[in-house]
């Protein structure tokens, strides 16, 4: 009985170091200050530049497709072949066309030879008006259906409708297809557009012609060190119902050494003119700024300076766009902690990290 005897005392002696050691936590727990990561609403880390992720576009693209129904005979272009305007595409079998052609020639022929005697016979009061006109109305149906004829045979050859590449072929040769069926999607990458989605707060800045826009370029994560150029083309009216975001739509010049193709992605800064966001109430906040406190509500810590403590500051969460969120409740000025936010207590004392350094 003696080990368990001495082995109680042990714990009993252990256990009360432990309670005396946390007797104050409070104190012990804010001996230091903790090292935090900040930015100030309003400097140039937060100021009037804008990130948004962007998807390329072709400047001008159309599903090209025969006029008639038939069967592809001939394909002339491979997926990815540069064209121009007015190129033949993809033929159909011209058989059935043909034959439609000489039946309606030979119709035509027998038309305009009634007609031009009827013509003759009437003036010599040998038939009557109503049969002229009658021989003259069956006449103009033959011309009409020998243009159409003519036409569809020329609606066999498909042809582009501009310069541009081959996006994608949808069919293959032989192949028996139906009118207006896709067959091939032309892409013009001469130039190129940039869709982005803006939140309401900040669209409600920017004019139609992109006016309130200092500058805009956009990135491209595997293109380094080089910011392309962009131009306001257009934007939406209307919000979309579920991202409360309007689009917006920029230019951007095709690179001449870099294959940059619709369905990439980007990256495009917005540099908004001096002022145009001082009325506004959100700003743009790192999402790891915000957490949430014990009663489920959006807060950020705001540094006070002066007794270099923290203070929790509800705010209203807005749009998510990228790693970035908007929020309302903020004033320019005030330091944010960006880094370490949930280990944060109310009154904490905290250093504040230089640039390049991770909170912990």
């Amino acid at each position: 009985m003696e080990p368990r005897i001495l082995s109680f005392a042990t714990l009993t002696l252990a256990l009360s170091f432990f309670l005396g050691a946390c007797e104050e936590p409070s104190q012990t727990y804010f001996a230091s200050s903790r090292p935090v990561k900040t930015i100030i609403i309003g400097d140039n880390l937060t100021g009037d530049t804008r990130t948004f992720p962007a998807v390329v576009d072709a400047i001008q693209k159309a599903e090209i497709s025969f006029r008639v129904s038939g069967k592809v005979q001939k394909i002339s272009v491979k997926e990815g072949d540069e064209v121009r305007k007015g190129q033949i595409l993809a033929e159909l079998d011209p058989v059935d066309f043909d034959i439609r052609l000489k039946d309606r020639q030979a119709s035509y022929r027998t038309a305009k030879a009634n007609y031009d005697r009827a013509k003759e016979l009437v003036e010599k009061g040998a038939i009557s008006r109503v049969d002229h006109d009658e021989i003259r109305a069956k006449y103009f149906t033959a011309k009409a259906n020998l243009d159409s004829a003519e036409q569809d045979l020329l609606y066999t050859k498909l042809k582009a409708n501009f310069d541009g590449y081959i996006a994608k072929r949808h069919v293959e040769k032989f192949e028996e297809i139906s009118a207006s069926q896709t067959i091939f999607s032309l892409s013009d990458v001469s130039s190129l557009k940039l869709k982005v989605d803006i939140p309401e707060n900040l669209m409600i800045f920017i004019t139609r012609e992109g006016e309130s826009v200092r500058k805009l370029y956009a990135v491209f994560d595997n293109i380094s060190n080089q910011k392309f150029p962009l131009s306001f083309i257009e934007s939406t009216t209307k919000a979309d119902p579920n991202t409360k975001t309007f689009q917006v739509t920029l230019k951007m010049d095709a690179p001449e050494n870099y294959n940059v193709l619709p369905g990439m992605t980007a990256t495009v800064y917005a540099d908004l003119l001096p002022g145009e966001l001082q009325s506004a109430t959100s700003v743009m906040l790192p999402v790891s700024a915000v957490i949430s406190d014990n009663e489920k509500q959006a807060t950020v810590w705001v540094v006070d300076e002066t007794t270099m403590t923290v203070k929790p500051r509800r705010v209203t969460p807005g749009t998510m766009i990228g790693e970035t969120m908007s929020v309302d409740g903020l004033k320019q000025g005030e330091r944010v902690v960006i880094a370490g936010a949930p280990f944060l207590r109310d009154d904490m004392k905290v250093t504040l990290l230089e640039t390049g350094e991770q909170a912990k």
